[in-house]
């Protein structure tokens, strides 16, 4: 029986080696398109290689067979795609193989030391000014700089260091040196003091547009102004900004979103929400797919399984 091979890649969204054992799943199309082909499971322990050689798949000599392969590893989303088997061939992959996290599968990060934070996030940990609007915000009451960084813990870490990243890229106009003290906190979005300049700046910038604000409600003491978000495909940070009535200084709530879906294989990943809002961990991949060459967009924290 004539058989080929296939030589896959098969990485996290980083580009980097999973270090853990994949799962290929060969089934041949139905009808003609699958004469000549058999079903195979491949089991490859990846270590610290991002490529595998697949040996003796069977195929039809001439057209070749195709297969719908379906890639399988611990803590990340399946991946599928169409592959065509010529044989005594080397078949290159149709498809990079790039896994999604399972957010649910993240028991913790691994972050930076803050210390090794950039200046401009130190500074807005430095001079945050911490309050509570929800019982959740309690234990972050009156913290500030490193204090309030190691006590943020790992959902609420993960979404400052998404949007601190973002904020600082040229898809957001480099925003991030206008944003000031930290007064909230939260899995989902975080709430700050800014330049009183940003606003208008940022309704000017041909990298953002007008959105709605219906899922702001401004914290006592705020009233609501306008609210914007990038314009890139994925991964938009919206700004919405509120001022405080007390001193007329200008604030913003900050966060990034997914809503439209991008393909991953024969899958489209949609935003997740962990106890309904926003999960973070998700967050980051969309951030990473939006550069995958460059990684312009890498918030800098691995995941712990």
């Amino acid at each position: 029986m004539p058989t080929g091979k296939l030589h896959i890649q098969l990485t996290d969204l980083r580009g980097t080696a999973l270090n853990a054992k994949v799962e290929l799943d060969f089934q041949r199309m139905s009808g003609d398109l699958g004469v000549g082909g058999e079903g195979l499971e491949a089991r490859i322990p990846m270590g610290s290689s991002t490529d595998a050689i697949i040996s003796k798949v069977s195929c039809r000599g001439g057209p070749g067979t195709m297969y719908r392969l379906s890639a399988t590893a611990p803590h990340y989303r399946d991946y599928s795609f169409f592959q065509l088997i010529m044989e005594d061939t080397v078949n290159p992959a149709s498809d990079d193989v790039e896994f999604w996290v399972k957010p649910g599968d993240v028991k913790d990060i691994r972050v930076p030391d803050f210390s090794d934070l950039p200046l401009t996030v130190q500074s807005i940990l430095n001079n945050a000014q911490t309050t509570t609007e929800k019982p959740e915000d309690r234990d972050l009451v009156g913290l500030s700089g490193k204090n309030l960084y190691e006590n943020l813990g790992p959902l609420r870490k993960a979404c400052l260091l998404n949007i601190v990243k973002k904020a600082s890229h040229r898809s957001t106009d480099s925003c991030l040196p206008h944003i000031q003290g930290l007064l909230l906190a939260r899995q989902d979005r975080f709430f700050a003091f800014v330049d009183a300049g940003l606003e208008d700046s940022v309704n000017l910038s041909t990298t953002f547009k007008s959105a709605g604000n219906s899922l702001h409600t401004p914290p006592a003491g705020f009233s609501m102004r306008r609210s914007f978000k990038s314009r890139d495909a994925h991964a938009n940070i919206q700004l919405t900004f509120m001022m405080e009535n007390a001193s007329g200084r200008l604030a913003a709530d900050i966060d990034i979103d997914e809503s439209s879906g991008i393909e991953h294989g024969l899958e489209v990943i949609r935003n997740a929400t962990f106890r309904s809002r926003t999960n973070p961990y998700l967050i980051r991949e969309f951030l990473l797919s939006a550069d995958p060459v460059e990684h312009s967009l890498d918030p800098g924290y691995d995941f712990v399984f």
